[in-house]
């Protein structure tokens, strides 16, 4: 299911997306399985264990944004893995949007998350 989303800047500038959103219990997500081509993707992870496991063999080239159960923006990582080699990364944040690479603003400047109604 696709939902609006905004992320707001520290300027408070606006980014709207529409995002594809994805629930999982799983600790072990196999990211590719739920992505629709390159489109942004937000994950809520919705188990009770510390790790979750994101295989990103696959996906190729996106920026993840992980966002604290307030959606207030927490930290990145990048996923620019240009071979078929596996390639993963464990996370402790439960709420991430994967955006296609290169982005259109600077991380730094990222403040929170929004689903607008």
């Amino acid at each position: 299911m696709k939902n609006s989303m905004q992320i707001t800047l520290k300027n408070q500038a606006l980014i709207k997306i529409e995002a594809t959103v994805k629930k999982t219990n799983d600790t072990f997500v196999k990211v590719y399985d739920l992505q629709d081509g390159t489109s942004p993707l937000f994950l809520e992870i919705k188990h009770k264990q510390i790790n979750t496991v994101l295989e990103l063999t696959k996906v190729s080239p996106f920026v993840l944004l992980y966002f604290d159960d307030d959606l207030k923006f927490t930290g990145a990582a990048y996923s620019l893995n240009g071979s078929d080699s596996s390639f993963g990364v464990g996370t402790l944040y439960k709420k991430i949007l994967l955006l296609n690479y290169p982005i259109s603003f600077v991380l730094e400047d990222v403040l929170n998350l929004t689903f607008i109604s």
